[in-house]
């Protein structure tokens, strides 16, 4: 809409400094440049060259040949606008409903069901100390955790603050340690960067070297001690190395020999152990592989043989039952205990993507997932109420690239529900486009996991109140679109990773 205003804007001036409708000028200039006329270099510029030139230009403008664009509306990326409420019914049925309140302290009762607060108060900061110092209030003691995720709530990331670097590569990953000391980035130009993330002040401690990388890093994760990392690429194997020493001797492939030799390992992950690692490839299969012996110990097929599979991990620390998402709209549950090696086949299946799965993350309870999609939405799933089997997922990838297209509209307001669709709860608002977009649970130990924190297609960071479906925030700091985001475990900072340049 800002482009039609300036391009009107710039015909009104037009028409002021040639004073009519100038469609004379502009013929006669036309048989003049076509008929081989040339303006003499001493020819002097007259009322009537600048009125020529203006009815170009105007017409150009007008037969759109010519795109009138100011910077501030180019690069501003609207968020969509969703008509449609969030049904919030399977939620509040649900036990994650009454647990987030309790963990982030906004649950009415204690240990025992005893109503402690039935006139609510406006929350003050001062009221908790003071109770506090006088052994009063409903705990009568010091904060317990829920108390700390209320107060780190009411602190929540709502403002960009600072560009920790600008590389300029796109950058696909970015993910903290296990205990927020480091922070590391994987970007196209083929290089890890490790940042000191002990202090909110971000140092660069050093830069990796990579190897064997086809066109990008896509994906990389850690050993659950944070001594190593693996890493993926176009390529039939993943590469592990030392986070501490230099990478040059210290990579080592683990060779996953696939029957496609044009593999993309678009999604890698370690078990909680750090013997194993599971990952996810562009030929519809899902590998696991024994880090020890240095070999690949399953193959499943998640999806049909060119179909992405984009996003796998494990539901607990157990590390027994894992899932894939891929493109075909469709998460496929895996139980490691009673899986048959040479004929693998899911536990579960959760139907109700329109389109193909970006990412999913599992709040580390056993239980409960979510999963950003394609179609513009993230779905929380208890995992406790699989789809029936009868039950089809709905692939709408022929219709629309997410990479190039423009987002179908009837995604932001869909109003009918998949048979089978046993999602307890759907979140729209945010964008996915031209890139793997990840969603999080927020930390359980700073905010009681209360948020579902995602990238976005207009390059924020978005982040949704899992009671209410409601975006809370939503934060800019990029011109295009955030791929990967990070909370830190500890302290109320997020990271958000571009791949805009």
């Amino acid at each position: 809409m800002g482009n039609i205003v300036l391009r009107d804007r710039i015909l009104e001036n037009m028409n002021h400094l040639d004073g009519d409708d100038g469609g004379g000028d502009f013929e006669m200039l036309r048989e003049r440049l076509f008929n081989g006329i040339q303006p003499q270099d001493d020819e002097e510029e007259t009322p009537a060259s600048r009125s020529e030139f203006a009815s170009i230009l105007r017409h150009l403008i007008r037969s759109g040949e010519i795109m009138v664009l100011n910077y501030e509306t180019y690069t501003h990326h609207p968020l969509p606008v969703i008509k449609k409420k969030p049904n919030l019914q399977k939620l509040m049925r649900n036990d994650i409903y009454h647990t987030t309140k309790i963990a982030c302290g906004l649950s009415d009762t204690v240990a025992g069901g005893e109503n402690v607060n039935k006139h609510k108060a406006p929350f003050s900061m001062m009221d908790m100390v003071m109770q506090r110092q006088h052994g009063l209030g409903k705990r009568k003691g010091p904060f317990m955790q829920s108390d700390k995720c209320k107060v780190m709530n009411h602190y929540r990331p709502n403002t960009f603050t600072d560009t920790v670097s600008s590389c300029g590569s796109k950058v696909f990953c970015g993910r903290f340690t296990c205990n927020g000391d480091r922070f590391v980035t994987a970007s196209q130009d083929t290089l890890v960067r490790v940042y000191d993330s002990s202090r909110s002040q971000y140092k660069l401690l050093r830069v990796l070297e990579t190897k064997h990388v086809a066109w990008s890093i896509l994906d990389i994760d850690f050993s659950p001690d944070g001594n190593s990392f693996v890493y993926s690429t176009w390529a039939d194997a993943l590469f592990i190395s030392s986070m501490e020493r230099g990478m040059s001797d210290n990579i080592y492939p683990l060779y996953l020999s696939p029957n496609n030799r044009k593999l993309g390992v678009f999604t890698v992950c370690y078990s909680s152990c750090g013997k194993h690692i599971l990952c996810g490839a562009n030929d519809g299969r899902l590998y696991a592989c024994d880090i020890e012996a240095n070999r690949r110990t399953l193959i499943a097929p998640v999806a049909q043989f060119d179909t992405d599979v984009n996003s796998v991990g494990f539901v607990d620390e157990l590390s027994n039952i894992f899932f894939s998402g891929s493109d075909d709209s469709i998460i496929k549950l895996w139980d490691r205990r009673c899986m048959n090696d040479s004929n693998p086949d899911p536990v579960g299946r959760l139907v109700g993507h329109y389109d193909g799965i970006t990412y999913i993350n599992s709040r580390n309870d056993g239980r409960y997932i979510i999963s950003n999609s394609k179609d513009q939405s993230i779905k929380l799933w208890d995992l406790r109420k699989m789809s029936p089997s009868s039950a089809r997922g709905e692939h709408v990838h022929s219709l629309w690239d997410y990479r190039w297209d423009d987002v179908p509209r009837r995604f932001f307001n869909i109003t009918k529900t998949l048979k089978g669709d046993t999602s307890i709860m759907t979140y729209r608002g945010h964008k996915v486009q031209k890139s793997l977009i990840r969603a999080k649970f927020s930390p359980a130990s700073t905010t009681g996991q209360r948020y579902i924190y995602t990238g976005c297609g207009t390059g924020r960071l978005i982040i949704y109140d899992v009671l209410t479906g409601a975006i809370v925030e939503a934060i800019e700091g990029h011109h295009d679109i955030v791929r990967d985001v990070d909370w830190h475990p500890h302290r109320t900072e997020v990271m958000t990773c571009s791949v805009s340049i």
